[in-house]
């Protein structure tokens, strides 16, 4: 099994009529079968919730290690504390092959009240980096849900933290990883 991962669905060739020997012999079928679902496999889904003090630029809301990462969807909502202000956007990121550059677009920004912050994204350290400039001088929470796809066989536990960071802080991570473990019938 190859661990490169988001191939074209690979179909299993089961020949014009049973046992007529011109399908994939069954190696080759369960190669297929294999690879299609290392697809469905490299995912990780990740909820965090970080904050940001003060209006200092680029404090780190989320990291997580680049050779680990191919691409990823993040959705941020960040709010000024004790205020109506919220914003919500799309990030959409993907790394290059070397792991030291990574390219995002942003989509969707709402808005309740006014603008809180910009965003930008880095690999610094092996990790790649969502960053927050908030708008305001206060107190910040954001919420991050992302969906992150690598390169690689699964790898159970992948948990992102930015401890080490005096501008940012964690307070809480909920990981639900995707396994490919089946229940029983």
């Amino acid at each position: 099994m190859s661990t490169t991962p988001l191939y074209n669905q690979q179909v299993i060739n089961i020949g014009a009529q049973p046992n007529d020997g011109v399908g994939d012999p069954l190696r080759v079928a369960f190669e297929k079968v294999n690879n299609n679902f290392s697809n469905l496999f490299a995912t990780f889904v990740n909820s965090t919730i970080a904050y940001t003090f003060g209006n200092t630029a680029g404090q780190v809301i989320f990291q997580y290690p680049a050779n680990a990462f191919s691409e990823g969807q993040f959705y941020i909502q960040s709010s000024d504390t004790g205020t109506p202000d919220r914003q919500n956007i799309q990030l959409f990121a993907q790394i290059n092959p070397a792991h030291d550059t990574i390219k995002f677009s942003g989509y969707g920004s709402t808005f309740f009240g006014n603008c809180t912050s910009r965003y930008n994204m880095d690999v610094a350290s092996g990790n790649v980096r969502i960053l927050a400039s908030p708008l305001v001088d206060d107190d910040m929470t954001h919420f991050i849900s992302s969906q992150i796809m690598w390169t690689g066989p699964n790898v159970p536990g992948m948990y992102i933290s930015p401890d080490g960071y005096a501008n940012s802080s964690i307070a809480t991570e909920t990981v639900v990883n995707i396994t490919t473990e089946q229940p029983a019938p």
